[in-house]
């Protein structure tokens, strides 16, 4: 999952019928974010238009428009005649709307994920939310190949809530190499520690030299992770991650090429002693194109959330 996975979603959800509720139930993350498991379609509704006008009068109109949720658009089933409609409404051409519908979109995907709105099933206003960090969405894909770890892939999109800060540190326990894109906003510089080893990652400015992360800004940090070539593996059996800076929403994929588990299982926010816990019938997660998926909103305070499996 990435904000790529959300802005396909609602760019499905603005084409044909609209924002109805079987389109709405072909998504994970429009559903994941607007707590759709636990409340009817209403509410659902309710919460996205507040989203959406969450978002100012240009954006709330356009969004509304186009996702069929206005009064004028609600017998429309084309979103080319949508667009016609709110062009006519604001005096410029279809293809000028269609032009403002990404970024209004994204916008919109920014709205959902951090919960600024006023039906929003999450709540913002805690402490969390001061003096450190807060990450609009995690990614993590563990790829495992014939029992063994063969790569990690991580990308995390966060927000700074302090003054400045030179790196970001991600702690783990076990050896590997560790990378970033050669083009991108990080480098990492990585030290042993007495129980595993931190990865400092420090923000690079436009010009490649270091640059302090600045409050209120948003940054991207991609890296990967792969084995030590002078490390013996062992099968892997469990892959977590401890939210302890607050995650809106956080993804951890396990890809499975050559053998397959017998069983696989999910475990959420639990202590590290805790985990993995035991399959059943209520923890199974099903394989997707040799995929297995674990989605969560709003976790933080440490707690282990991951995927494990027994060959």
């Amino acid at each position: 999952m990435s904000p790529d996975d959300l802005q396909e979603e609602l760019q499905f959800l603005r084409k044909n019928d609209g924002f109805t509720p079987s389109r709405v139930d072909r998504t994970d993350v429009v559903r994941l974010l607007l707590d759709v498991t636990s409340e009817g379609f209403e509410r659902t509704r309710g919460r996205f238009v507040s989203a959406i006008d969450s978002l100012g009068d240009s954006d709330g109109s356009l969004l509304r428009d186009i996702f069929r949720l206005s009064d004028e658009t609600t017998s429309l089933g084309a979103l080319a005649d949508r667009r016609r409609i709110h062009a006519d409404r604001i005096g410029r051409s279809a293809a000028t709307v269609a032009d403002r519908e990404g970024p209004a979109l994204a916008r919109l995907a920014r709205a959902l994920v951090t919960g600024r709105y006023a039906q929003s099933p999450l709540s913002l206003d805690v402490p969390e939310m001061h003096g450190g960090l807060v990450y609009e969405w995690t990614s993590t894909l563990i790829v495992i190949e014939e029992r063994m770890w063969k790569e990690t892939r991580e990308h995390y999109r966060f927000m700074a809530e302090f003054d400045e800060m030179d790196f970001l540190t991600i702690t783990r326990s076990y050896p590997a190499v560790v990378s970033t894109p050669t083009t991108g906003a990080f480098r990492v510089n990585t030290r042993e520690a007495s129980q595993g080893f931190n990865d400092h990652f420090w923000s690079r400015g436009g010009s490649g030299a270091d640059s302090p992360m600045m409050r209120g800004e948003t940054y991207d940090l991609k890296f990967k992770l792969e084995p030590s070539p002078d490390e013996a593996g062992s099968p892997m059996v469990n892959a977590y991650r401890a939210f302890h800076e607050r995650s809106l929403l956080a993804s951890i994929q396990v890809e499975f090429r050559g053998e397959v588990p017998s069983a696989i299982w999910r475990y959420e926010r639990v202590s590290h002693f805790a985990q993995p816990g035991v399959p059943t019938s209520t923890n199974e997660v099903r394989l997707e194109r040799g995929i297995a998926s674990l989605r969560l909103r709003d976790v933080h305070g440490g707690l282990a959330s991951g995927i494990a499996w027994r060959w």
